[in-house]
């Protein structure tokens, strides 16, 4: 039987964590980007995700920077919450906060840091499910230091509340096994802004990506072309992004979003939270070429000093 969610598909916006220039969290900015986000044609939010600094922040923060988003999204748009933590007590407990203050789904990573095996990854996913929130589990092998197969994915789904499951593996046969093996049964995202359109074209149901949070409809008009089977405009738009994907290669992607939506949209971004250095204003100048050539802002949209 089918656990497909009706906001399972589609773009899902990563959202930044804007900072004050004090490193603590811009709970205004936070306000006015889920607002910015719940007013777009994306199908959800996702809060603290990988390029939402999760893992920089403390749980009070956490828990904070949750409550805030599900209160600014007013129900315009759901709210995805980041619940990850290596301890599974630790994990569980984020996710049964983010259900009491109305999120309507998590997504989680398999454990990381810990020497775990697939057995352990069980267990963990087990007491996530006690929980009773639907859950996106995100298979990210670069960021958790291991993979989990397509075939113990499909173990995985038999705990009734993982509704989706969020590949980001950069084996594009892995990305077919996952869809074929699950893509009935559960929402089968893109994990990877460099995947997006490969993993679409190949029948995802949707993905995620962090640009979304200042220029969402680029992406809502790759998804729909793909969608209404305008291949060549996907595959062009997708071309399109290589300039950008490089420069967040390079100067990190949360950090040139969090530039983009200052600069060019109002919205809130600031520093990054360390380990990750914040770029120069120098160095992230770069970006203003880029933002220029994919034609994402009018020529007159007057710019943040």
């Amino acid at each position: 039987m089918s656990r497909k969610l009706s906001y399972m598909k589609g773009i899902h916006s990563i959202l930044t964590t804007p900072l004050n220039e004090d490193h603590t969290v811009d709970y205004e900015g936070l306000r006015r980007n889920v607002e910015f986000g719940a007013a777009s044609n994306v199908e959800a939010l996702i809060i603290l995700g990988t390029q939402g600094e999760f893992y920089a922040f403390d749980t009070e923060e956490k828990k904070e920077i949750i409550r805030v988003a599900v209160e600014a999204a007013a129900g315009k748009k759901p709210v995805i919450a980041g619940t990850s933590d290596s301890g599974t007590f630790t994990a569980v407990k984020l996710t049964q906060f983010a259900k009491d203050v109305g999120a309507d789904a998590v997504i989680v990573t398999p454990p990381y840091y810990a020497a775990v095996s697939l057995d352990n990854v069980y267990a963990h996913f087990e007491k996530l499910n006690q929980v009773g929130i639907p859950i996106v589990l995100y298979n990210a092998p670069p960021r958790q230091g291991y993979n989990i197969p397509p075939e113990f994915l499909v173990k995985l789904t038999e705990l009734e509340n993982i509704v989706a499951i969020k590949q980001a593996t950069q084996n594009i046969v892995e990305q077919e096994k996952t869809l074929a093996l699950l893509g009935e049964e559960v929402s089968v995202f893109g994990g990877s802004e460099a995947f997006m359109y490969p993993v679409l074209s190949i029948g995802h149901c949707g993905t995620s990506t962090t640009a979304a949070t200042c220029f969402p409809q680029y992406f809502v008009d790759m998804y729909e072309a793909v969608g209404a089977g305008d291949h060549k405009k996907a595959k062009a738009m997708f071309d399109d992004l290589e300039p950008f994907r490089r420069v967040c290669e390079k100067l990190g992607h949360a950090a040139v979003v969090k530039y983009i939506s200052e600069k060019y949209f109002g919205l809130a971004g600031g520093p990054m939270r360390l380990p990750l250095k914040t770029p120069s204003l120098e160095e992230l100048s770069i970006v203003d070429d880029v933002v220029k050539k994919l034609g994402i802002v009018k020529e007159d949209t007057p710019l943040n000093a």
